[in-house]
């Protein structure tokens, strides 16, 4: 009886150090992970060579397994369960596995991988039945600062406004190759890029029946009011934003807040030309304008109506449409001051989506070409490019 318990003992002994993976561990790994290594995201259930279904697969140890394995802790040796395995292609779990490597590849590390990678299949795969849109992600350098959407970051937002992409490729216009310069070849160049993206993303638009478009856009003021022009008002159009206080796109579910208003700061009847102020982001430093605007022109400004200018004040969807109903009765008011008007002058310190509903709002049959400056780190404002000419 003694030496039967023994062997009961030994061979308990052996299983809890068997590397055996109970099938529901697998399948709930596979699950998670949607059959892609939680690294590299490579499937690991297709040869992506032949073309034909193979399981691949891999599943590494986050603390090892044994006591001299990489990232070993007495804790939680022998350890097969779910929270301490990560599904991987066998290059990456060789490589997280290298005695050189260990110190990149740290627990922290694989714990953070493994759980923003089954985040991202959990969105990806928690779409039901949501309405269709077709992707747009314009990036362009502000100045020397590197610009970024991440597809996360964009399919959080689509989800929470109850938005599915058409398809996981989006129509991209990026221009982050080159830095953001001030000279007129730039401006024109990049205009002419966009108009050709345009032309093409509008052109797979129709032949594939789409109905809804989501924009995403970060780069100099000038470019994104020129995109804003070249839209098809026609077709409805989502319009997001990134916020500065969390960097989230999504909008705040929260009272919209916002409120704006625009008037007359210098009227002169003699004077013949105008020029549009917009103080949202920011105040505009009088300062820098050229010369013969506050000599020349009259001049109106359209800012917050009660807070001062900020970086934070767009916060709802609403907002962001609250100032579009005023920039256009601001516009309407010009025209009617100003018959047989035929350009406004632009000064801009907005964010992104206001820049491109700038450039949505407008009448093409009947609003005014609309010039637009830019400055760029307090320096003084200088013309970029018209829309709507």
């Amino acid at each position: 009886m003694e030496s039967e318990n023994t062997f009961l003992k030994e061979v308990t002994k052996i299983k809890s150090k068997s590397r055996y993976v109970d099938p529901s561990t697998k399948i709930l790994l596979f699950a998670k992970s949607a059959g892609r290594c939680e690294l590299c995201n490579e499937s690991v259930i297709r040869d992506s060579v032949i073309g034909e279904d193979i399981n691949w697969s891999e599943m590494a140890h986050i603390y090892a397994f044994g006591e001299k394995g990489p990232r070993a802790d007495k804790e939680y040796l022998y350890t097969n369960k779910i929270d301490n395995l990560i599904l991987a292609c066998p290059s990456c779990h060789e490589k997280i596995d290298k005695d050189k490597l260990v110190k990149y590849y740290t627990v922290d590390f694989l714990l953070k991988s493994k759980k923003k990678h089954e985040e991202r299949i959990k969105l990806a795969t928690s779409f039901t039945d949501r309405q269709k849109t077709k992707v747009l992600k314009m990036i362009a350098n502000i100045g020397t600062e590197n610009v970024e959407v991440s597809n996360f970051e964009m399919f959080s937002a689509l989800m929470n406004d109850n938005l599915i992409p058409f398809d996981v490729e989006q129509e991209k216009i990026d221009f982050t190759s080159v830095p953001a310069l001030v000279d007129e070849l730039y401006w024109n160049s990049k205009k002419k890029e966009i108009e050709q993206k345009l032309e093409k993303f509008y052109s797979d638009f129709d032949r594939n029946g789409h109905e809804h478009i989501s924009i995403f856009g970060i780069g100099p003021i000038p470019l994104l009011m020129f995109l804003g022009s070249k839209l098809n008002n026609k077709i409805k159009t989502k319009v997001f934003q990134r916020h500065h206080d969390n960097g989230s796109w999504l909008w705040k579910e929260e009272k919209s807040l916002a409120s704006y208003d625009h008037k007359s700061i210098k009227r002169n009847k003699a004077f013949k030309k105008v020029a549009l102020l917009l103080s949202l982001s920011g105040p505009i430093d009088r300062g820098l304008l050229p010369k013969t605007i506050m000599t020349s022109y009259d001049v109106y400004e359209l800012k917050l109506n009660s807070d001062n200018p900020n970086y934070n004040f767009l916060r709802t969807e609403k907002d962001l449409y609250e100032f579009k109903k005023e920039f256009q009765n601001c516009i309407s008011n010009i025209k009617s001051s100003y018959p047989g008007i035929k350009e406004i002058d632009l000064f801009p310190a907005v964010p992104a989506p206001v820049a491109i509903l700038c450039g949505m709002s407008l009448n093409k049959n009947s609003d005014p070409s609309i010039n637009i400056y830019n400055t760029h780190k307090k320096s003084n404002f200088e013309y970029s490019l018209t829309i709507n000419n």
